[in-house]
């Protein structure tokens, strides 16, 4: 048997699957209870489980590994891969040296930490020893451990991976790396830090001379460069500003070397399973410091390693106000990584906080919406509740609350909806893994506006109009990508520091937020683009430097247009093509009349001052609106949707006729199709939908037998379009879950399921549609509504129960 990853999907036997895991850790877990959580995971239609494999646990004292429960039942890995495999259940194991998994130390062993604390531990520039988990990655000590560590642990993984006849198919390579830094907001200043920036510098610029230039500085050589400061002292200029925007692009290379080195070290001691590693980034319920997480690990990207990263996809809630942040969280990671497969390594299922309380039905609509967002496999992080062995716990004795498990192995109300989704992800496999969003709109991703991890107060003396990390969120995350959602466009996104003209020129508008800083060579992309053909749209600001500070005005140049002032008003207000009275953001960047003598004026100031203008250029046009507006009015909607309806574009595949519900639809190679329809408000909505019939083209709504539809609150639908069910039939789309489908002699037997506040719609077509004689519900006859070309069933759903719904032909 084998296990890969090929481009985008995952691939077991050569065969595209959908990875259907759940995290159960076996330490926490009593070993006799062990062949109770894997039925119990088997039950629920999982195929594989995860566990970390901490370090600390299995060398408690330094020397002496523990694989087989000598000294304590829990700790037979052994047995626990051997209990898995007879479930028939694959494996993910992670092996550190981080885990971090709330576990004491991050995984770390004490008695190491009690020898060498002092030695490994981050510094801050006082040569103080930073209060984390974390350490210094490249310090002698702390590799030389690790890689005992894994001169026990690699072998024994690698004897039982899947090519080997074992269960194991994946590995993870430690964890979280950059969490340490993102979360304290400090770097490490140990010696070993300092000369490798030296270095990395040395090998950035020709000379020394050239740094001195750009940060203002007077370095003999660039041993005497000096590290950034770290805290809060503001940059003093805008060569400071330079310089720390180079030691963040240093930590991206820092975290680069040390995971690569630890991938060599896997391999080298017989790994050969694929290698992922996680990102995590949401906050309280919000992904908007998501990008900041990614990008650090930028220097790993595409063809830079072959390391997979899987997404922490932990909302905690749902609901209008974070329904678009896991959509934007796997724009950036499939951006940004290139043409791998999406998977979230943690899924939420459950909470590690006893005081966030997740409940099944939030997470279902969590669930389809990812399913939609293109998720190619996921781990339920938890599956399983655990206990942690005495004095390993973050949180004391228990670990997690409200998943589908307890740590006896009971189920709780999370279980069936788990189940239930194992029924849906079989059911429609091919489509999930095969379907594509058709997109006509791009918006651009620019990486280093979020390369901010470490970023100081930035004041006066650094002459921006928009300082990236101020305006990103509201301007951005919760602005321009909030509101395309809410809109229901269909959009890619493209990481614009890989981007070229070509690629983007597929797209009939491109979406850019740009600030003062762009780089030369990211400024030229937009601009040839443009030149060629393209429609750009541009806000709040035209660049003037690059993010080293050397100045750099390619697009103002290509226009023959630079600002003529700013306006800071209080509560300001701009007019933008016909619609007035639109709120926006301080400052609102103005420009003469006389300098948009070649343009036209579409957005003015309060005061009447020209703050906006479209432009030709060469083949293309440009558009700029030299402010911000976000997305916290109904009147922000209109402007978007004007920019938007002028690209000339299909705008959504799948729409509404009503504002508080969300659709998209997705497309296989083979004229199937997936159509999400989501309610994020805790509060019904009544509606129509409309979607496009993936090989005819044809518009067809939901209900399609119906004049509208209650759609239940916090709810939604995710229906297979046009899946093939038998020879000659097949399912147009349904409003109920699709668990199973099954063929015999004349009859169609579908199991159904779906929320009793919802009508139940099940629309069949295809050769052999006329052939259908009668229908059945759980024995009692349906209600069909026939035309040409289709036979729509409407039925009531039961609630909380699967129906059986028997259709027999002539």
């Amino acid at each position: 048997m084998t296990f890969s990853i090929k481009e985008d999907s995952f691939y077991l036997n050569n065969k595209k699957v959908f990875l259907n895991s759940g995290e159960i850790h076996y330490f926490r877990i009593k070993r006799e209870l062990w062949d109770k959580h894997l039925e119990a995971a088997k039950e629920a239609g999982l195929t594989t489980v995860s566990t970390y494999i901490p370090w600390a646990w299995h060398e408690s004292e330094e020397g002496i590994f523990d694989f087989d429960g000598t000294s304590s039942p829990e700790r037979d890995l052994k047995g626990w891969l051997q209990r898995c495999q007879t479930h028939g259940l694959t494996c993910i194991v992670k092996p550190g040296p981080f885990i971090l998994a709330e576990f004491r130390g991050a995984g770390l062993p004490d008695w190491f930490m009690d020898q060498y604390s002092d030695e490994v531990k981050m510094r801050n520039s006082k040569d103080e020893i930073v209060h984390s988990d974390g350490v210094s990655l490249f310090n002698q000590k702390y590799l030389e451990k690790v890689a005992l560590w894994y001169d026990q642990i690699m072998p024994f993984i690698s004897e039982r991976e899947i090519t080997a006849g074992g269960p194991v198919i994946m590995m993870q390579i430690c964890n979280e790396i950059g969490v340490f830094s993102w979360l304290a907001k400090q770097g490490d200043y140990g010696n070993a830090v300092k000369n490798r920036f030296i270095s990395y510098l040395s090998l950035k610029f020709k000379s020394i001379a050239e740094v001195n230039k750009l940060w203002g500085t007077g370095y003999q050589d660039f041993t005497h460069v000096e590290l950034p400061p770290d805290g809060n002292l503001p940059y003093a200029s805008k060569g400071d500003r330079g310089r720390d925007y180079e030691w963040h692009c240093f930590w991206r290379t820092y975290y680069g070397d040390y995971l690569r080195m630890l991938s060599r070290m896997a391999r080298d001691r017989g790994i050969s399973v694929p290698l992922y590693h996680n990102l995590p980034g949401w906050i309280y319920g919000h992904g908007y410091e998501f990008p900041v997480n990614i990008t650090m690990y930028e220097d790993l990207f595409d063809d830079k390693s072959e390391i997979l990263f899987g997404v922490d996809h932990i909302p905690e809630f749902l609901s209008y106000r974070n329904m678009h942040d896991d959509r934007i969280i796997n724009d950036i990671t499939c951006a940004m990584q290139g043409n791998k497969p999406l998977f979230a390594a943690e899924f939420q299922c459950g909470s590690r906080e006893y005081q966030v309380v997740t409940n099944p039905r939030e997470m279902e609509l969590f669930y389809k919406a990812s399913l939609a967002n293109g998720l190619a496999g996921w781990n339920y992080y938890m599956f399983s509740q655990g206990r942690n062995p005495g004095r390993t716990g973050y949180s004391g004795e228990t670990f997690y609350w409200f998943s589908p498990l307890t740590a006896e192995g009971e189920h709780t109300s999370a279980f069936p909806l788990i189940k239930r989704m194992s029924k849906i992800v079989k059911t429609s496999e091919s489509l999930f893994v095969n379907a594509k969003r058709k997109a006509e709109i791009c918006v651009l991703f620019y990486p280093p506006y979020y390369t901010t991890e470490l970023e100081r107060p930035v004041k006066e003396e650094c002459e921006l109009q928009f300082p990236p990390s101020a305006i990103r969120r509201p301007a951005y995350f919760d602005g321009l990508l909030k509101v395309l959602q809410v809109l229901n466009i269909d959009y890619d996104m493209i990481d614009l520091s890989k981007a070229s003209s070509d690629i983007l020129h597929k797209y009939k508008q491109v979406w850019a937020f740009t600030t003062d800083e762009m780089n030369a060579r990211d400024q030229q992309v937009i601009v040839d683009y443009t030149i060629a053909g393209g429609y750009s749209v541009l806000f709040p600001y035209l660049p003037d430097r690059e993010m080293s500070q050397r100045p750099c005005t390619i697009i103002r140049d290509a226009l023959s247009i630079s600002p003529s002032g700013r306006e800071i008003i209080d509560s300001p207000l701009i007019d933008i093509f016909d619609l007035k009275d639109i709120k926006c953001a301080n400052p609102q960047i103005t420009y003469s009349e006389e300098s948009l003598c070649s343009a036209q004026v579409i957005a003015r100031t309060i005061n009447g001052i020209a703050c906006g203008f479209t432009k030709i250029l060469g083949s293309g046009t440009l558009i700029h609106i030299g402010t911000w507006i976000g997305f916290d009015t109904e009147g922000h909607k209109h402007v978007y949707e004007e920019i938007l309806k002028r690209s000339g574009a299909k705008l959504r595949q799948a729409s509404t006729d009503n504002d508080f519900l969300a659709a998209r639809e997705r497309f296989t190679y083979n004229n199937a199709a997936l159509l999400f329809v989501g309610n994020y408000y805790n509060e019904e909505q009544i509606g129509k939908i409309t979607y496009t019939h993936p090989e005819s083209g044809e518009a067809i709504t939901i209900p399609y037998a119906q004049n509208e539809m209650l759609w239940p609150a916090l709810y939604g639908v995710l229906t297979p379009v046009c899946l093939e069910v038998s020879e000659g039939l097949t399912i147009l789309h349904s409003t109920s879950d699709i668990l199973h489908v099954a063929k015999m002699d004349e009859q169609l037997m579908i199991t159904l399921y779906g929320d009793r506040d919802l009508n139940g719609e099940l629309v069949l077509e295809g050769a052999n549609v006329q052939r259908i004689k009668s229908a059945t519900l759980n024995g009692e006859y349906v209600k069909m509504v026939r035309d040409d070309k289709r036979v729509a069933f409407i039925y009531r759903h039961i609630h909380r129960n699967e129906m059986l719904l028997n259709i027999k032909t002539k």
